[in-house]
């Protein structure tokens, strides 16, 4: 059943009464009211413009991406060509644009209405796949014909990729058409035979300002693409090796991919790579190092804060694309340092500041914060003010004297509360355990001193009965016989 929409407000047709609910907002399609309506499953586009009292619909024909929540989808194979004079596309600003159609038919990537040779933004993919008939969600827009769409749910069960040929037609341009019929050799096509299926492609629309390019240059950025010269035209030579650092915050790490790769495979003998490569290294360590044509997107991603990506090359022009990727930063970005304080400390979980002397947090009335990243939204879990004066506070009523005094104390005090926690160490636990080691040691002093000296009592009373009995029981004295023997 086809949707029905009516357009109330004369010329301006601001207002929108559609049978199903709808949301109008004026001027986002360049046309006086725009209507989102929203169902079960996804979000639909509709323009609608009044022209001599007669409401004219534009059917809608884009679906929203779940990632990023932009309006993105393809415009129907052959519909484009009989647009009307009203028609303009519907075009949100960012990134993880969305083209999708049934397995055959053409699929439309669109950045910009310029020519190829201008500064505007150019497709750059990010992946491409095939879904089988099984996944896939058919839908009959009016004499539209049928649209082709994977549901969210069933985006993991890929049955193939195409991101080796659509980035060989599509890469660098400002628009394109792709078609598996032409754009895919014989011998390889049937590999990629899916009737009934569809394709899903996820691009980027990418300025040539904001590629990353210069050799030996050092990027701090939280995410960004990086690009060889000449893509995709050919890859230069001159320097043979060029080398682009990545660098994020202390406690950070980086994720790099690369969604195109296209340099000469050529290796002589005795060689243990490819002449012609992209190297991902992390100070002295190779993560990863690539020739040739990529099938599906590359990613590395670093332990530290710091990542090169160095393409080496023997040809001064050699004439391949050379390579595309994108990096995003993983974890909480540092915060900007509070006015009157100081970062302390640093990893990936914790960020610790401090106010200068005699300032505080507003909010706290304290000198010392620490900030908690999250694992999931990699977000801190609290604000940094900016650090005020204690007198500050005290003209404006703030605080009162007894606290400034207070505050002016421990801002020495807090400063010292460490030393302090160390004193309370050494009295709550040295001491007593110096006083229990003396105690024991006393007692074991005098048990052995009562030892010794009953031992000792004992040994006088046994010489005493012995002196005793000797004067009770006298020996009889020895004589000596001076007359001898009579015989």
């Amino acid at each position: 059943m086809k949707e029905v929409f009516m357009g109330v407000g004369g010329i301006g047709c601001i207002w929108c009464v559609p049978v199903v609910w709808l949301g109008c907002v004026s001027g986002a399609c360049g046309v006086p009211g725009v209507c989102v309506k929203l169902s079960v499953f996804d979000v639909r586009v509709v323009c609608l413009r009044c022209v001599s009292g007669k409401t004219v619909v534009i059917p809608p024909q884009r679906r929203t991406s779940s990632k990023t929540g932009q309006i993105a989808g393809r415009v129907p194979s052959g519909w484009r060509d009989e647009q009307p004079w009203w028609w303009r596309e519907v075009r949100l600003p960012g990134y993880g644009e969305v083209a999708e159609s049934c397995y055959g038919e053409p699929l439309r990537l669109k950045c910009s209405d310029g020519g190829e040779d201008d500064d505007g933004p150019k497709v750059v993919m990010r992946e491409a796949w095939l879904y089988g008939q099984q996944v896939i969600r058919k839908v009959d827009h009016w004499s539209q014909g049928v649209q082709c769409t994977v549901p969210e749910y069933n985006r993991q069960y890929k049955a193939g990729t195409f991101l080796k040929y659509i980035n060989k037609q599509c890469g660098g341009k400002a628009e394109c058409t792709f078609s598996v019929k032409e754009h895919v050799p014989v011998l390889q096509r049937d590999n990629l035979v899916l009737e009934g299926g569809a394709m899903r492609a996820v691009y980027d629309c990418v300025a040539k300002a904001e590629f990353h390019r210069v050799c030996g240059s050092e990027v701090r950025s939280q995410e960004g693409w990086v690009q060889s010269v000449g893509y995709p035209l050919y890859y230069l030579g001159d320097p043979p090796v060029c080398t682009i650092t990545l660098r994020a915050d202390e406690g950070q790490r980086i994720q790099l991919t690369i969604t195109d790769l296209s340099l000469k495979d050529l290796m002589q003998p005795g060689d243990i790579e490819c002449r012609d490569n992209v190297r991902v290294s992390e100070g002295t360590k190779d993560l990863e190092v690539r020739c040739g044509e990529t099938r599906t997107p590359i990613t590395v991603t670093s332990q530290g804060n710091a990542l090169n990506i160095t393409l080496t090359a023997s040809s001064n022009v050699f004439p391949k694309r050379g390579y595309v990727a994108y990096f995003k930063v993983l974890g909480c970005e540092t915060p900007a340092v509070p006015a009157d304080g100081y970062l302390s400390y640093r990893n990936a979980t914790h960020a610790e500041f401090w106010c200068c002397v005699h300032h505080v947090f507003p909010d706290t009335l304290t000198r010392r914060r620490v900030l908690h990243c999250g694992a999931r939204d990699q977000a801190w879990n609290d604000t940094l003010p900016d650090c005020i004066n204690l007198e500050a506070l005290l003209e404006n009523g703030n605080i009162t004297m007894d606290e400034y005094r207070m505050m002016v104390n421990g801002s020495t005090g807090q400063v010292q509360a460490e030393k302090y926690r160390q004193a309370h160490l050494v009295y709550d636990l040295v001491v007593p355990t110096v006083i229990m080691t003396v105690l024991v040691l006393g007692n074991a002093a005098v048990v052995f001193l009562i030892i010794y000296c009953r031992r000792g009592i004992m040994d006088d009373g046994v010489q005493c009965e012995e002196l005793e009995s000797i004067k009770a029981n006298p020996e009889p004295p020895d004589t000596l016989d001076t007359e001898p023997c009579n015989v």
